[in-house]
C-alpha cells in the first residue's frame, strides 16, 4: 500500500481513468470547437468542463496516497492517443461516435476492474467514470444525422471499425500493464475471454442506442 492509502493494485486503474478523464476532456473540447451550432458547442465545452473535474478528484485523490498522477498515467498514454491517432474523425458527427464509443469501451473495462477492488479507490472511481449526459447528447444528434441514409451507412461503418480497433489496443493495454490485467481478471479464472465477450456486448448495445 503506498503512503496515505492509494492500494497499489489500485494504482494501475486510477492511472488509467485518470487518463481517460484527461483524453476525454481533450476529445470533447476538440469536438466543442468544431460543433456545427452554438448549442452544440456549450453542451459538449459543459461536458468537458465535467471530466477536466473527475481528472482534478483522482489526480488529489492519488496525490493524499503519495502517488504523482503523471507516473500513474504513464504507462497508458502512449496506447490510448495510438488509438485515438488511429480512430481520428473526418467530421463532428464521426468524433461524436468516435467519442461516445470510445469513452463507453473504457469505462466499460475500468468497471470490470471494479469487480476486484473495494473501498475509497472503488467508490471514487464509480464516482467519475458515471456518464454525465454524453451519450444522451450525442444519441440525439446522431440520429438526426442518420436521417440520411448514406451518413447513417457510414456511420454505422465507423461503429464497427471502432470496436476492432478498441479491442485491439485492450488487450494490448493488458499485455503491457500486469497491474491493470490482474484486477480486470479478477474473478474470471484469470482468462480475459468473459470480460472481451462483455466489453463487446455492450459496445454493441451502444451502438444499437445511436441507431447504427
Amino acid at each position: 500500500m503506498s503512503d496515505g492509502g492509494v492500494r497499489d493494485e489500485s494504482r494501475a486503474l486510477l492511472g488509467l481513468v485518470a487518463y481517460g478523464e484527461l483524453a476525454a476532456f481533450s476529445r470533447l473540447a476538440a469536438d466543442a470547437q468544431r460543433a456545427p451550432d452554438l448549442p452544440g458547442r456549450i453542451e459538449l465545452a459543459t461536458l468537458a468542463a465535467v471530466e477536466m473535474d473527475h481528472f482534478r478528484r483522482v489526480r488529489d485523490h492519488l496525490a493524499a496516497g503519495g502517488v504523482e498522477v503523471s507516473e500513474a498515467m504513464a504507462p497508458f498514454v502512449e496506447r490510448v492517443d495510438g488509438l485515438l491517432r488511429t480512430l481520428a474523425a473526418r467530421d463532428w458527427v464521426e468524433g461524436l461516435v468516435a467519442t461516445t464509443l470510445g469513452r463507453g469501451l473504457v469505462t466499460d473495462l475500468q468497471a470490470e476492474a471494479l469487480d476486484g477492488l473495494s473501498g475509497p479507490d472503488a467508490e471514487l472511481v464509480r464516482e467519475v467514470i458515471a456518464d454525465a449526459g454524453h451519450d444522451a447528447f450525442v444519441a440525439e444528434r446522431v440520429r438526426a444525422a442518420c436521417a440520411d441514409p448514406q451518413v447513417h451507412g457510414r456511420l454505422s461503418m465507423w461503429a464497427r471499425r471502432l470496436l476492432g480497433e478498441a479491442l485491439a489496443a485492450v488487450t494490448a493495454a493488458l499485455d503491457e500493464n500486469p497491474g491493470l490485467a490482474a484486477v480486470v481478471a479478477e474473478g474470471t479464472s484469470g482468462t480475459r475471454s468473459p470480460v472481451l465477450k462483455r466489453l463487446k456486448s455492450a459496445h454493441n448495445k451502444r451502438v444499437a442506442a445511436l441507431g447504427l
